[in-house]
């Protein structure tokens, strides 16, 4: 019996989230889509194409993408691309960039691939425009970006109450708290043990990071940040997501030696 190859094409928003060379002229391409969540696909002749996918390609675009997946081994065909936002000004800031290659690349290593995330497609695709935008800086807006991707993802961090005594941090005296990386919460003076996954926040960095969880991300914007709960909470939102990744991204490398140079 002759195998039957079943052509299913489908169209969808999208975002690129990295791209790769193969072969001499074609392209391996990650996107984020609103319908098909994360999704690998392959772009033929992409890289001598002057119609299709010349100068739509890049990371962090938000597309329009048309792909054929063929239901057999083979791999997920991109057939067209339109460029909706080119995101152009955050490939020309260094800084923004490394943000966004961060975003992109945990994105890409935490999901599943084929299983739909609209709720992180739309934060992504937000924040990338805000990026560029420059409309709330670089530091306050990967905070939001951490404390929502991770909510979606149901690995909130506990910041409401002791893990162990269910204390509530209101109640909590100490001017700083202990976060156990491993229970994924607050712990209290008293239930605290020295643990290598044990991160030290004061109290001024739980109660700011308490807000933005507890509010809409547009309000969270407007929070005018101390410098000091600023870089200690989005220092201990990358421990938290490189302990449950299991692993640490190459691109946060690059962003706490970038930041690190810039102070």
């Amino acid at each position: 019996m002759a195998f039957e190859r079943i052509m299913c094409t489908f169209a969808t928003p999208a975002i690129l989230l990295r791209r790769s060379a193969y072969g001499d002229y074609d392209l391996i391409v990650t996107l984020l889509t609103l319908c098909n969540g994360k999704l690998t696909a392959i772009a033929k002749n992409a890289k001598k194409s002057r119609k299709r996918f010349a100068g739509v390609l890049e990371p962090f675009s938000l597309l329009n993408v048309s792909c054929s997946d063929t239901r057999s081994r083979g791999m997920m065909v991109l057939q067209e691309a339109c460029l909706e936002n080119p995101c152009a000004g955050i490939r020309g800031d260094v800084m923004k960039t490394s943000y966004a290659s961060y975003w992109a690349e945990m994105v890409n290593i935490w999901l599943e691939e084929g299983r739909e995330q609209p709720r992180i497609y739309y934060l992504l695709r937000d924040c990338l425009q805000l990026l560029e935008s420059g409309a709330i800086g670089n530091e306050a807006l990967s905070i939001i970006f951490h404390l929502r991707f991770l909510s979606f993802s149901g690995l909130s961090p506990n910041l409401s109450r002791c893990s162990e005594c269910q204390m509530e941090t209101d109640h909590i005296t100490a001017p700083r708290f202990f976060f156990e990386l491993a229970k994924g919460g607050i712990l209290c003076e008293g239930c605290s043990a020295k643990s290598p996954t044990r991160v030290s926040l004061a109290k001024g960095t739980v109660k700011q990071l308490l807000w933005i969880q507890s509010n809409d991300w547009q309000t969270a914007g407007r929070l005018k940040f101390n410098p000091a709960a600023l870089n200690e909470g989005l220092r201990f939102l990358e421990k938290f997501v490189v302990f449950h990744l299991g692993k640490e991204p190459k691109s946060l490398i690059f962003l706490q030696d970038l930041r690190l140079a810039a102070q």
